[in-house]
C-alpha cells in the first residue's frame, strides 16, 4: 500500500499554462481616442495645420445712403507647430533564458518568455503614452503639475495644452485676457479672452450644479454635448454619481465601456469616466485624485509617425559586438505626439475635492 510519502514524491502538481495579471493599468483617454479614429499616423519634419483664431463681424458696418462707407482687415489664421517625440521601449533576454525556455519542448516549457516579453513591452508603450498624457515621465516616476514644454524630450501632455501657466504651446505664445486667449485652455470662471486671472487651482467641490457651471465657458467651443470626456478619479467619480443618484438623475453606465474595463455615465449627453491612475496622485502642491479634465475630444488626436508607430527591430545577438555580452537586444520604436487644436474647448481644474 502506497504511503503518503510515496504518493507526494510520484505526484506533481496541477500547473495551468496561463499567466494572471496582478495588475492591470486602464487608459481610457487612449481607448476613446483609438475608438473615435482619432490616433492617426503620418511623416514629416513637423505636425502643423491651420487654425481660425476668431470672427471678422466687428468690421460689419451699418449705414445710411450718404456715410462714408468702412474697411478694414483682422489677421485670424494662425498655424501652430508641433514635433515628433521620441519614445522606446528595450526588450531584452540573456542566454540562460536562451537555452532554458526559447526552444524548450512543450513539457519544459511553461510560457515561453520571448513572446511574453514583446506582448508586455508592445503594453508597455501604451502605459508610457498614457504616463506623459497625464505629465508623468514614460516610466511614471517623476511627475509635475507645470505643463510639459514645447522643446521637452516628453511628449505634450494634457496639462501642456490647459494649464495656464504655460504660456508657449505649439510654438505659439499665448496668456489670458489678450489676443491670443483663443489658444489657452477654458477656465471654469469664464472664456480665456475675458479673463485676467486663472481659478483653475481654485479649491472647489464635485457636485451637479459646478459641472453645469463649468462647461459654460466651453459650450460656445462645441459642436454636441457626446464630445465632452470628463476623466476624474474613481472617489470624485463616485461622490458625484452618488449625487445623481440620490437625485435619480443619472443614466445608466455604459456596457460598451464595460467590456473594457472602463466605467462610465453621462450627465446632459457628456461622458463622465473614472480613471484609477488618477486616484495615486503624485504631485507635491496638489495630487493627481484632485484633478478634473473637461475635454472636448474633438479637438485632440494622438498623432504617430508612419516610419516609427510602434516598429520593433528584430532581436539582435549583443555579443558580436566589441566588448559585448551573451543577451539577445530589440527595442519598440515610436514617434509622435498628444495634440490639442482647440485648447479653449477643453479645461483643467486641479484642485477639486
Amino acid at each position: 500500500m502506497a504511503t503518503l510519502d510515496d504518493l507526494s514524491i510520484a505526484t506533481r502538481e496541477l500547473f495551468i499554462r496561463s499567466v494572471k495579471d496582478q495588475i492591470y493599468m486602464r487608459t481610457p483617454i487612449i481607448e476613446e481616442l483609438q475608438r473615435r479614429s482619432q490616433i492617426t499616423y503620418s511623416g514629416g519634419k513637423y505636425i502643423e495645420c491651420l487654425v481660425d483664431t476668431g470672427e471678422v463681424n466687428e468690421l460689419a458696418q451699418a449705414y445710411t445712403a450718404n456715410e462714408a462707407l468702412s474697411d478694414g482687415k483682422i489677421d485670424t489664421l494662425e498655424k501652430p507647430r508641433f514635433k515628433f517625440k521620441l519614445l522606446q521601449q528595450p526588450m531584452k533576454y540573456d542566454v540562460d533564458e536562451y537555452l532554458q525556455n526559447h526552444n524548450a519542448g512543450e513539457e519544459e516549457q511553461l510560457l515561453d518568455l520571448a513572446q511574453y516579453l514583446v506582448t508586455k513591452s508592445q503594453r508597455g508603450v501604451k502605459l508610457a503614452m498614457r504616463n506623459m498624457m497625464y505629465n508623468v515621465d514614460p516610466g511614471g516616476k517623476i511627475g509635475s503639475e507645470t505643463g510639459v514644454a514645447d522643446n521637452s524630450k516628453y511628449w505634450s501632455s494634457l496639462l501642456s495644452a490647459l494649464d495656464h501657466s504655460n504660456t508657449t504651446y505649439g510654438n505659439t505664445a499665448r496668456s489670458l485676457s489678450t489676443a491670443t486667449g483663443w489658444w489657452m485652455g477654458s477656465d471654469p470662471s469664464g472664456r480665456p479672452d475675458t479673463i485676467t486671472t486663472t481659478t483653475q487651482n481654485d479649491a472647489t467641490n464635485i457636485s451637479l450644479a459646478n459641472f453645469r457651471k463649468w462647461i459654460i465657458p466651453i459650450e460656445e467651443y462645441m459642436e454636441t454635448m457626446s464630445d465632452l470626456y470628463v476623466v476624474m478619479c474613481p472617489t470624485l467619480w463616485n461622490k458625484l454619481r452618488a449625487e445623481l443618484e440620490a437625485k435619480g438623475q443619472h443614466e445608466k453606465l455604459d456596457a460598451d465601456k464595460l467590456r473594457y474595463g472602463i466605467q462610465s455615465f453621462t450627465i446632459d449627453g457628456a461622458m463622465i469616466v473614472k480613471d484609477p491612475y488618477l486616484e495615486n496622485g503624485w504631485g507635491t502642491a496638489g495630487t493627481t485624485e484632485n484633478w478634473v479634465f473637461i475635454l472636448n475630444l474633438k479637438d485632440w488626436e494622438l498623432r504617430v509617425h508612419n516610419d516609427r508607430n510602434m516598429k520593433q527591430t528584430e532581436f539582435k545577438w549583443q555579443g558580436e559586438n566589441a566588448n559585448g555580452h551573451d543577451y539577445w537586444l530589440a527595442r519598440i520604436l515610436c514617434s509622435g505626439n498628444l495634440i490639442n487644436w482647440k485648447p479653449n474647448g477643453s479645461m483643467w481644474l486641479s484642485n477639486v475635492s
